[in-house]
């Protein structure tokens, strides 16, 4: 029993009953490929439940600091100013996934602007502050994904 289940302690306790009484039973190859298939997906939505939140906020603050600094140092970045107007006019402070999401989007948008900006401009510097906005994104990307997972092949 969970005195306090959290969503990725409950995901967990599903892969643990999959793995420990419902995968010894089967015989069949193809049904046991699905079942190491949903306790990947369900270990990969634990991990994604417990950060995806302060992950998005996160890239999100970061995203629009650097965009604010590049607007000052670029005022040819128009396509960039615009969209981190328009990130910063609708930015929500909402405890709601979705609305959190919306705001992701929005900021994902003005990288895209930044990552133009930048390009345009040509200055290394500037260039791989951007990068590392992106790295940012791609490391919590392979945390949710994690390693590769050979479905019934154990």
């Amino acid at each position: 029993m969970i005195s306090r289940p959290t969503t990725p302690q409950l995901l967990e306790a599903v892969c643990a009953e999959l793995e420990a009484r419902v995968a010894p039973a089967v015989t069949e190859p193809a049904v046991r490929v699905v079942i190491d298939m949903a306790v990947a997906v369900l270990r990969g939505a634990a991990v994604r439940s417990a950060n995806e939140l302060a992950w998005m906020r996160k890239e999100a603050d970061d995203i629009e600091e650097l965009a604010r600094r590049l607007v000052a140092e670029l005022p040819g970045a128009t396509a960039l100013a615009a969209a981190l107007d328009a990130y910063a006019g609708a930015k929500s402070e909402s405890r709601y996934l979705a609305d959190a999401l919306e705001d992701y989007h929005r900021a994902s948008e003005v990288l895209s602007c930044a990552c133009e900006a930048v390009y345009a401009d040509g200055d290394p510097a500037r260039k791989q502050a951007v990068s590392t906005l992106f790295d940012q994104r791609m490391a919590h990307e392979k945390v949710v994904i994690g390693e590769f997972v050979a479905a019934g092949r154990t």
